[in-house]
């Protein structure tokens, strides 16, 4: 990418100050507008190589309406805003932008944005080539997809089961952006596969074999995770009677992976960012900041863009976040993976229990295919489990798998559900909770069938409102 930029700001103190900004360090203005129609004249006249552009300019069109043009013409920009209408945030992360700067900005915000956008930008290009090459591997080994009971078998280099093109398009993302440095943020409901792509991404990176610290956000306690992430110094507050490491210098050289990142209050945010941002941290009660050299990959169910716009989430960290984003598809918008799933978690479990399974029948292929899977690829996987466990045949049918599932499987899904995210998990958990005599922990809790840490599900039915005495 060549130095060449356009500003493109309706307000002239603004566009004045980026201007010299950008001059300063060796960058090329080539012109300002206050409209979209005055950019796309300097677009055709001079070509820049990035824009840095205004969401709400003076005229018709918006800088969205212009993002859509550079995008046409395969010019990267960033977005220069403030803004945190959640509807806004949507439109403008639809056009694909190289970034995004939050008014008001410090200098090395602006210049560290046009680095991302820069790589971002270069390796887009780089990759191209290797996409069609992964695209020609998988036609030379193709997935081999079997009828009536016979099982079936997939592969990829990724350690995710799938064929769908969504999930393709996954494989492709880990692919791309795993040998480099740059944070991600791995979007997608509870149960879709987030934490599997980030263990891809780290197995692929050159940082494999360096420290992996997993967090899981919404599990630590709101006055601990400062302490938990950063450290502390003895005496720092009442009980800190040493030093405590934090999970940022445990990982040193290696990989963070910031689980559930929405549950993060927002103080807490902002001194994230700056590790983000100065690639440092401080212990609580320490004098000076340590440099850390730490991958961070972050994961979340929560709709970001709907938290930012209602004050939960920052505006700076959650863009600073959204350099490299992967969004997993849920299990029902992937239907054609169900049985390629199936055969992994049936190989799976009786290889671990020593059960001789053949597979499962067609018309129970049928009942799970038509199922919306609230649970995602977890529900299945627990599913299959218990029924390796209680099905006393070599061939799973739809009786076992009615009877043991408590969500119950269903035939007919024509109908639209009318019930949120949050009122299905409330019903599932609920469920599984009945099913366990309200156990949470231990063999066979409710934690352990649905996949949860056991403070995770405390959390969750505490936020849920499930009543009952856990205790």
């Amino acid at each position: 990418m060549k130095d060449k930029v356009l500003i493109v700001e309706d307000e002239l103190i603004v566009a004045r100050d980026i201007r010299k900004t950008l001059e300063r360090n060796g960058f090329k203005v080539i012109g300002t507008a206050r409209t979209a129609e005055k950019a796309l004249a300097l677009v055709e006249e001079f070509n820049p190589s990035l824009a840095l552009v205004d969401i709400f300019l003076k005229g018709d069109l918006t800088g969205i309406d212009l993002a859509r043009h550079l995008n046409e013409k395969e010019i990267p920009f960033i977005y220069i805003s403030a803004n945190s209408n959640q509807h806004v945030l949507e439109a403008a992360q639809a056009t694909s932008p190289y970034g995004f700067v939050v008014k008001p900005f410090r200098e090395k915000d602006l210049l560290v944005t046009i680095d991302i956008a820069r790589y971002r930008h270069e390796n887009k290009i780089k990759m191209s080539d290797s996409v069609s090459a992964g695209q020609s591997n998988r036609k030379q080994q193709p997935y081999e997809l079997a009828t009536g009971q016979q099982k079936i078998s997939a592969s990829n280099g990724v350690n995710i089961v799938g064929r769908s093109a969504p999930m393709l398009h996954v494989f492709n993302l880990i692919q791309q952006v795993s040998p480099f440095d740059t944070s991600v943020l791995i979007l997608g409901e509870s149960g879709t596969g987030k934490e599997c792509v980030a263990n891809s991404i780290v197995q692929l990176s050159s940082r494999k074999n360096k420290a992996y610290i997993k967090i899981n956000c919404a599990a630590i306690p709101r006055e601990l995770i400062e302490a938990e992430l950063f450290g502390s110094e003895k005496g720092a507050f009442t009980g800190a009677n040493e030093r405590r490491v934090g999970k940022f210098e445990i990982a040193a050289g290696g990989t963070i992976l910031l689980d559930e990142i929405g549950e993060i209050p927002l103080d807490m945010q902002a001194k994230l960012l700056r590790v983000l941002q100065e690639k440092e941290i401080q212990r609580i009660g320490g004098s000076s900041p340590i440099k850390t050299d730490v991958r961070i990959l972050a994961s979340t169910s929560r709709a970001l863009e709907k938290e930012v716009a209602e004050g939960r989430f920052r505006l700076d960290l959650y863009y600073r976040l959204l350099v490299f984003p992967i969004t997993l598809p849920p299990l029902r918008e992937r239907v054609g993976d169900i049985p390629l799933l199936l055969d992994h978690f049936i190989k799976y479990y009786a290889d671990k229990t020593g059960r001789k399974l053949n597979g499962i029948s067609s018309d129970t292929m049928q009942k799970l295919e038509q199922y919306n899977w609230p649970g995602n690829v977890r529900e299945l996987q627990h599913l299959v489990e218990r029924n390796v466990l209680l099905n006393k045949n070599e061939w799973i049918d739809q009786n076992v798998l009615a009877n043991s599932d408590p969500t119950q499987i269903k035939a007919n899904q024509s109908k639209p559900s009318l019930k949120t995210l949050e009122e299905v998990e409330r019903e599932h958990i609920l469920a599984v909770l009945n099913q366990c005599n309200f156990r949470i922990a231990g063999i066979g809790g409710a934690a352990e069938i649905l996949g949860l840490p056991a403070t995770t599900l405390h959390s969750k039915i505490k936020k849920l409102g499930i009543k009952k005495n856990f205790e």
